[in-house]
């Protein structure tokens, strides 16, 4: 940092206001239907209890020196793989406390609320942390994340942004002793060190809970909530957070699998999600939202508990299964952002029609794939399973956005009979679980035939 500022004056930078009190500290200590919630029983539901011992906790940035220390060294790990693809074998990262490897501890955003703030990155932008693009190709937002996570350091222009300086030099005045915060002035920006990071803020809109769903949904619902607890279970996988330095698939993505298998296996036509609550500095609850023709539900991803079922128009609510979790500091805000980064506020709906500027074109519906292996080049290959009646029920998912982030997930749909034999797999010698490409009827044992195709995009 250009100089330690040592003894500084009220007026901090040029133009900038004080708001705490004169002799800003620097160097140092610095100045159903109805209510029905499936699964969840009313002794889980918390919401009135005090907040107080949650936001001491790290989840809401009650850290000191040793956790800054291996914060920054998991960061460090992040970073490496954001610019060389470098990854950390699994288990040789962990961090001393306990809570900062629960399945509900995320670094990677934990800075993004100050940076907003501060007016260097918007509330609505998505940030792409997760999917491992900082910033999504904005460099100025990328080198803001990488600088405060791993040096603890924030920097803002008081000539191009003095709202975000002011705001800044602020929250300086207003850290606690213990803090450390050291700041100084790097020819037009305000930079500080070791500041706290800001938790989230806002009210937490309340779900509607479905006044009528049909009884093929709420059959289905009644199975997944039978079942969920078992998938999370068996679902092998890692936190989140070692995920990001891994490469490996985390427990949550295991679990996303094991749901869209169990709605493959019920024949069902609902939609699987990811979605995140986050909640004060470094909380993160990962869920699973299932999304039906006539509401929703959201899944624990770490246990399987089941919440809804929703109106599909609801405003997304996990408060009551994070009310389950010690970490969760009952009332206090939640966020919701997909995997890319995005602030969501109510779930995607599958739709048989791309969102406004979509930039691929769609498969004719009706028709298999036609492009080699049966699949476009950004697709994955094709999953496919036997359903109750005999077909085998195939998909391919894929992604892609519009003039705009975020990324809308889309897929293919397709319905089959199986081959010869009875198998759902057409080229078994090339690529397993591909349905036919141009010719249906065509390969080992005859090969599927009869498939029809739809896709579908979520947003």
């Amino acid at each position: 940092m250009g100089h330690r500022q040592v003894g500084c004056t009220v007026n901090g930078p040029p133009g900038l206001r004080a708001s705490g009190p004169p002799g800003l500290r620097a160097s140092g200590p610095p100045g159903c239907l109805g209510r029905w919630r499936v699964g969840i029983a009313a002794a889980a539901v918390m919401l009135g209890a005090s907040i107080a011992p949650a936001q001491t906790s790290v989840y809401y940035g009650t850290i000191d020196a040793a956790d800054k220390a291996q914060l920054a060294q998991w960061a460090t790990h992040y970073w490496a793989r954001v610019d060389a693809g470098s990854t950390v074998t699994p288990g040789t990262f962990t961090f001393t406390k306990a809570a900062m490897n629960d399945p509900l501890f995320l670094p990677v955003r934990g800075a993004r609320r100050t940076l907003e703030t501060f007016g260097v990155m918007n509330a609505q932008a998505c940030d792409g942390l997760v999917e491992i693009q900082p910033g999504l190709g904005d460099a100025a937002v990328s080198s803001a994340l990488r600088e405060a996570m791993t040096q603890w350091k924030f920097r803002t222009d008081a000539v191009i942004n003095p709202a975000g300086t002011q705001a800044h030099f602020n929250l300086i005045n207003a850290a606690p002793n213990t803090s450390n915060t050291v700041w100084g002035m790097e020819g037009s920006h305000l930079v500080s060190t070791n500041l706290p990071w800001e938790a989230l803020t806002g009210a937490n809109p309340a779900g509607q809970i479905a006044a009528s769903v049909s009884t093929a949904t709420l059959h289905t619902i009644g199975k997944l909530t039978d079942t969920a607890p078992a998938i999370a279970k068996a679902a092998a996988g890692i936190s989140q957070t070692q995920a990001l330095i891994t490469g490996q698939k985390s427990h949550a993505d295991r679990f996303e699998e094991g749901v869209v298998q169990f709605l493959f296996d019920q024949g069902s036509n609902a939609t699987a999600w990811r979605v995140d609550a986050t909640f004060g500095v470094f909380g993160s609850l990962p869920l699973v939202g299932v999304t039906f023709d006539d509401a929703f539900v959201l899944l624990d991803a770490t246990d399987g508990t089941l919440d809804g079922p929703f109106e599909l128009e609801s405003p997304l609510d996990a408060t009551v299964l994070l009310a389950q979790h010690s970490a969760y500091a009952a009332g206090s805000t939640v966020r919701y952002v997909n995997a890319s980064g995005c602030l969501v506020v109510a779930a995607p709906r599958p739709r048989s029609t791309p969102p406004p500027g979509w930039t691929r074109a769609p498969i004719v519906p009706g028709a298999p794939p036609t492009s080699p292996n049966g699949r476009l080049s950004h697709w994955t290959d094709f999953t496919c399973t036997m359903d109750a009646q005999g077909y085998c029920r195939c998909v391919s998912y894929g992604s892609g956005s519009g003039t705009r982030r975020p990324l809308v997930r889309t897929e293919i749909r397709c319905r089959c009979s199986p081959d010869a034999n009875g198998n759902c797999n057409a080229t078994p010698s090339t690529h397993p679980n591909v349905p036919p490409a141009v010719t249906p009827g065509v390969g080992p044992g005859g090969g599927m035939t009869g498939c029809t195709c739809q896709q579908w995009w979520t947003y």
